[in-house]
């Protein structure tokens, strides 16, 4: 490589390691531990919020039909409206 050639990611070698992998192994500064620590508290639990996980959600992958919703109008001006033809 020439000394004019901007450095890239073959040139830094942030390339290195299979996928998935961490090559920067230095500890985390104590503004990016509060940020780890924030965002793990964060996180909590999901189970049991999924909709897909629910009873209802069994029955309609039974059936092959939508889940239950609430519904109606959406009131952004953009509800159709449906008519017989020829009426």
């Amino acid at each position: 490589m020439t000394e004019n050639a901007p450095d890239s990611a073959m040139a830094t070698g942030s390339d290195a390691g299979q996928p998935g992998e961490h090559g920067d192994r230095r500890p985390l500064g104590s503004d990016e531990e509060a940020v780890r620590e924030a965002l793990e508290q964060d996180a909590g639990s999901a189970e049991g919020r999924f909709p897909e996980e629910s009873e209802a959600a069994g029955r309609a992958a039974d059936d092959e039909t939508p889940l239950p919703a609430e519904g109606g109008e959406q009131g952004d001006g953009l509800t159709p409206r449906f008519e017989a033809p020829g009426e």
